[in-house]
């Protein structure tokens, strides 16, 4: 099939109900105590401010359900275009703040319009100045309920194409031959990609029924599903958060490995300081709460309740490739540990040495003593 009749075909395949699911997800804090955000949220009054819907993530069982709640309508600017959607923001219990901006697709559109939103989306930028704003007022608000407030300024986005009906009853046996779905999850509407390329991407089709499809790439997902519920979708934010941890303990390590070598280096001369004992327990305590996060992931499965969406959530981890990612936390986590050793074993010499040292001056303290007699 050339590109031109792709091209063609494309236009006919238009959209009756759909959404485009706009995820930016920030770490806040270490822990986020969630009946305390709850409490806040209820005594949090005014119009429209922090209205909390009936919601909870029905794809997954947890211990602590996130707290949902929505923050009205947000106007953005889109490549000249006024945008307008709806604000739901996700807080979970071990950090991690969801904003979602919901746009409506207006019924009608076609695909290659969806392609160019899509486009405008990849190169537009206000909206990660908005999600900024708004993580900020948000953790502002919910402040009392942090453990150990983070200040990591990096996030995490991604996009979900979520549509529940086509125009003329189209079929998703027909939507693959006709929709460049390869382009809309590439926000490509300038470069005609290579079969190579299409094919890769289209590796990643999950079905349950003939009239759902489920398709994740590194930055984007389609989900057709005719019924309206969002377990995919959630269950692709919760892979994302996920994504998100894993880079935040990359970076921490980084900033926290070079600081222990410059502090070593430092204090290495003398061993009356104290400092090798904070460095030895801060390095003890990353590296714990970093074993925690680890076993959260392991487990996450245990969570997903329904063997479709299980298989997504392995599909979406190795698309993201956490593996890799744990791999290298892993590996600075080990480094971590073997320079908490040593340190350990430098505290335990130099408090030998002291006690050494006290022990010569008692014992030429009651010499001296004997003498003076």
């Amino acid at each position: 099939m050339n590109h031109s009749t792709l091209s063609n075909q494309s236009n006919q395949v238009r959209i009756q109900k759909g959404s485009i699911l706009i995820y930016r997800m920030f770490d806040i804090a270490e822990e986020i105590n969630i009946p305390k955000v709850q409490e806040i949220l209820r005594d949090n009054r005014g119009p429209d401010r922090f209205n909390v819907p009936k919601y909870i993530d029905k794809a997954l069982v947890m211990r602590n359900p996130p707290v949902t709640f929505g923050m009205g309508e947000e106007i953005f600017d889109l490549q000249g275009k006024e945008m307008k959607a709806d604000v739901l923001v996700k807080v979970r219990d071990f950090g991690v703040l969801s904003i979602l901006y919901q746009i409506n697709i207006a019924p009608g559109t076609d695909w290659k319009s969806l392609v160019q939103i899509a486009s405008d989306l990849e190169e537009g930028s206000e909206i990660d100045l908005i999600a900024k704003q708004q993580a900020q007022e948000v953790s502002t608000a919910i402040h009392p309920a942090l453990k150990k407030p983070t200040e990591w300024k990096a996030f995490e986005d991604y996009i979900i194409y979520f549509i529940e009906e086509f125009q003329g009853g189209l079929q998703i046996k027909d939507l693959l031959n006709s929709a460049d779905i390869p382009a809309l999850l590439l926000a490509e509407d300038k470069v005609k990609l290579s079969e190579p390329s299409k094919k890769a991407i289209m590796e990643n089709v999950f079905q349950y029924g003939e009239n759902d499809l489920t398709l994740v790439e590194w930055n984007s997902a389609l989900v057709v599903e005719p019924s309206g519920g969002r377990e995919v979708p959630d269950i692709l934010e919760f892979a994302v958060t996920h994504l998100m941890e894993m880079r935040f303990y990359d970076e921490m390590l980084d900033q926290k490995l070079g600081a222990l070598y410059d502090d070593i280096e430092k204090k290495r001369t003398s061993i009356w300081s104290s400092r090798f004992d904070r460095i030895y327990e801060d390095s003890s305590s990353r590296y714990i709460e970093f074993l925690e996060f680890i076993e959260r992931v392991e487990n996450s499965l245990k969570v997903v309740g329904d063997f479709y969406l299980a298989t997504i959530y392995r599909a979406a981890t190795r698309k993201f490739r956490l593996s890799d990612w744990q791999s290298n936390v892993t590996r600075k986590m080990n480094m971590l540990a073997q320079v908490s050793n040593l340190l350990q074993g430098e505290i335990n010499m130099r408090r030998s040495h002291i006690m050494e040292i006290t022990i010569i001056l008692l014992i030429a303290y009651e010499i001296f003593a004997a003498f003076i007699k």
